[in-house]
């Protein structure tokens, strides 16, 4: 069900400036976003998948430029896809992601989901807990 509250809650308020924020406010404000927005069951198996697959892009894209440039294919890859997977998942949801208000908010909010607060969602218990709502509703 949608009510008013889950549509004002991922609303950007005109006096956010999320560009200004320093990155630990920025982390604060993205975790107040992450449950709003990661209802759909589909959703949630997604990323489940494809954020590790975000993460393990970026160890392959250290190891490319360290050890091996043909890595980097496979870190780019990993990258897109990950990224591609989740666009498709957030379509699925109610909620829907606050938009990007330009380049440094997007790699912003994406770095702090993927590499902070996604990892939060599921080891608090959240991710599972949305799950679940989701499987007995």
């Amino acid at each position: 069900m949608k009510n008013s509250t889950d549509q004002s809650s991922v609303a950007q308020k005109p006096s956010e400036d999320r560009n200004a924020m320093a990155f630990a406010a920025l982390l604060a404000w993205a975790w107040s976003e992450t449950p709003p927005v990661h209802r759909n069951t589909a959703n949630l198996l997604i990323h489940i998948f494809a954020v590790p697959l975000f993460v393990a892009g970026h160890f392959l894209l250290v190891a490319g430029i360290v050890i091996n440039p043909r890595l980097l294919i496979a870190a780019a890859l990993c990258i897109v896809v990950s990224l591609v997977l989740q666009k498709i998942g957030h379509s699925l949801e109610r909620n829907q992601v606050p938009p990007f208000t330009g380049a440094r908010d997007f790699l912003r909010r994406l770095y702090a989901e993927q590499f902070c607060n996604f990892w939060r969602f599921l080891f608090s218990g959240q991710w599972y807990a949305s799950f679940k709502a989701n499987k007995t509703n």
